[in-house]
């Protein structure tokens, strides 16, 4: 019997496990109770917190089958039981929505049997934006980065393969691959008459000298009032999108926030 709310579920057309989270923006797909001698329909539902519930019951003995939160008018003077406690978001492992494979027939209880046994030990499908990406990324220490998966467009790959660390790449920048990758590295913050400027400490070639990635920020932007903190400061810049273009003078390799940052573009931590 559940201790915590039910947060994960399986996923009929995602052929996986998945967080509450994920099912709530995809309330149109199938979502069943992964204990495989239950396997009830269940549903995104939020009071509060978000979690998974089964409309008729789950079986008795499942292990997802939720004690009652009524007290018994004839056990007058018991303690009420504590409502279900939300358990920690695990660990983000898919950058932005995942693609999932289109099926149309509803599933066979031998078919969902299979799956749940296949999904049972694997994590919950979790997709997060590329901002809680980065901060998963710096909490995970370096040792256990391997460990944790994160998909990355159509790619499987982990919090370790996934993030390119670019001061130790060749100085050619059409090696950088940040479309499928994440790339990081230093970089210092500087304010101009009208721009902050975030330039990398790694250079990369240009004709005759080298050159860094840089971002221009103009000072009237919403965002450019935390960037004071940061002058003269060494920071963290993490960049996914086109590989930067050299600008018109020639004086930096030019990166652009997109219009819908969720995915990618420009996130700037503060150094460990």
């Amino acid at each position: 019997m559940r201790e915590e709310l039910m947060v994960e579920a399986l996923c009929w057309e995602t052929q996986s496990k998945v967080h509450v989270f994920y099912a709530a923006e995809n309330r149109r797909l199938s979502y069943f109770c992964p204990d495989e001698h239950c396997l009830t329909r269940v549903y995104p539902k939020t009071i509060i917190n978000t979690y998974f519930y089964a409309e008729s019951g789950h079986k008795t003995g499942c292990l997802n089958e939720a004690g009652s939160h009524h007290s018994d008018p004839a056990q007058t003077g018991r303690p009420r039981p504590k409502p279900s406690a939300l358990p920690p978001p695990p660990i983000p492992n898919w950058l932005g929505m995942p693609p999932r494979p289109q099926r149309r027939m509803p599933p066979s209880e031998e078919q969902l049997i299979a799956l749940a046994r296949t999904a049972k030990t694997a994590p919950p499908l979790y997709p997060a934006t590329m901002s809680q990406i980065v901060d998963a990324w710096l909490m995970i220490p370096d040792t256990e980065r391997k460990t944790h998966a994160l998909g990355i467009n159509t790619r499987q790959l982990n919090y370790q393969s996934a993030f390119t660390y670019i001061r130790y790449l060749q100085n050619d920048i059409t090696t950088l691959d940040c479309d499928n990758h994440i790339i990081y590295g230093d970089a210092t913050v500087s304010r101009g008459k009208k721009y902050y400027f975030v330039s990398s400490i790694k250079r990369f070639s240009f004709q005759n000298t080298n050159l860094p990635l840089r971002f221009d920020l103009p000072i009237e932007h919403p965002f450019a009032r935390k960037m004071a903190d940061y002058i003269g400061r060494q920071v963290l810049l993490f960049w996914r999108g086109p590989v930067p273009a050299i600008n018109a003078k020639k004086t930096a390799y030019q990166m652009f926030q997109p219009d819908d940052t969720g995915l990618s573009g420009l996130i700037m931590r503060p150094s460990p």
